[in-house]
């Protein structure tokens, strides 16, 4: 079985301890661009504060492959306090039964202080909820708050965290990065981090209208997805051939599919699925369509937007939020996380090499079909004249 380095662990553990809600993506931000500086990698942010990191050894590619992946996940905001009565907004989508008497916390001058749900009611045609807490604390307006779980833990290849989704994905981009550097790889790539797709996309679809990237990139999402017996966790990065609204790129897919193939040849223990993952929606959605040459890879998640719910993948398999054992830490399995890794580096290797649009399917193909063959179809079409 795959052994993930100590790095790869270092990254993903540090990552997903991190703070974040839709909006408010500043914690990640930051520590992703102060990593970049001491990797000496090129850094921006676009005019909403999407983040980019970009990563080029020889030439410039014309047509660069970003690897995407968000920084936000349902959380809190807080609005207003009046004594010990707290009332925030929560972004995101978690059902409302799950808030029954939720322990949550607050981020204030870098110390966590505790809260009470008391009641949620839902905002007509929107992702936000509004929220009433109970708090002995003083909660400033603007402060950021999640669910009170603990930090991450591991048993028997079962990582659990506040947040893996979408942050396991983010630490998998910096790892790869870390990777590329080490081997000197030569190689365009542009990792992009957006903001705020658990309300809509938000970051992804200003940076495809308001032309942040480059119209001929190739991009290639990365989530956590929620999981179960058609992709059960351990059985390796699976990539996701749609989501809810759709298939995307079936070249780049392909492509995927191949490159996963090169690794299995190698690699006995390399493991992959090809799944379509209809739970949900994904940032690749929007990314196709607004035109662009999208695929998707994605790590079978536990406890979906932290709902911890007894006939899903992940129930028992991570801590509770004190008493309550309706929300949960969500799981992936560390096997899957350094697969997708693995795949990524191998894809990158190969992209030189892609052809879009089945092109490199199309010759593969013709080139089967032989002269000879083609002749013999000719001759026995009509029987009767042989």
């Amino acid at each position: 079985m795959p052994t993930i380095p100590p790095r790869h662990l270092e990254l993903l553990t540090t990552i997903c301890n991190l703070p974040t809600a839709p909006f408010c993506e500043h914690h990640v931000a930051a520590w992703l661009e102060a990593w970049a500086d001491s990797a000496s990698l090129q850094h921006w942010r676009d005019k909403v504060g999407n983040l980019y990191v970009e990563y080029r050894r020889g030439p410039k590619s014309k047509s660069p492959l970003i690897i995407e992946a968000h920084l936000d996940h349902p959380g809190f905001l807080a609005t207003r306090q009046s004594r010990s009565t707290l009332h925030a907004e929560f972004r995101g989508g978690v059902r409302p039964s799950h808030f029954k008497n939720a322990p949550v916390q607050f981020l204030v001058n870098s110390h966590w202080l505790p809260a009470n749900v008391l009641s949620v009611k839902p905002r007509k045609n929107s992702r936000i909820l509004d929220v009433t807490l109970s708090s002995k604390h003083k909660i400033p307006k603007s402060s950021l708050g999640m669910w009170n779980l603990p930090d991450t833990q591991i048993k028997n290849k079962i990582f659990s965290a506040r947040v893996c989704d979408d942050l396991a994905s983010v630490a998998a981009i910096t790892s790869l990065f870390e990777d590329l550097q080490h081997h000197k790889q030569n190689a365009h790539v542009i990792a992009m981090f957006d903001r705020a797709e658990e309300v809509g996309f938000a970051g992804v679809i200003a940076a495809c209208k308001n032309g942040y990237l480059p119209p001929t990139a190739r991009i290639i999402g990365l989530e956590t997805s929620k999981g179960g017996p058609h992709a059960p966790q351990g059985a390796g990065v699976i990539i996701r051939v749609g989501d809810r609204t759709g298939i995307f790129s079936p070249g780049l897919t392909h492509f995927l599919s191949q490159a996963a193939g090169f690794i299995s040849d190698d690699n006995p223990h390399f493991k992959s699925l090809r799944k379509l993952m209809d739970a949900g929606m994904c940032n690749s959605t929007p990314f196709t369509a607004f035109g662009f040459d999208t695929a998707a890879l994605c790590l079978s998640l536990g406890n979906y937007h932290n709902m911890h719910i007894k006939s899903d993948l992940g129930y028992n398999d991570a801590p509770t939020a004190g008493k309550s054992k309706l929300l949960a830490s969500e799981t992936i399995h560390l096997d899957d996380y350094e697969s997708m890794i693995q795949l990524l580096l191998e894809t990158i290797r190969r992209y030189p090499s892609y052809k879009p649009n089945f092109r490199e399917l199309r010759d593969r193909l013709t080139k089967m079909h032989k002269t000879d063959q083609a002749t013999l179809l000719y001759q026995t079409a009509h029987p009767n004249h042989m």
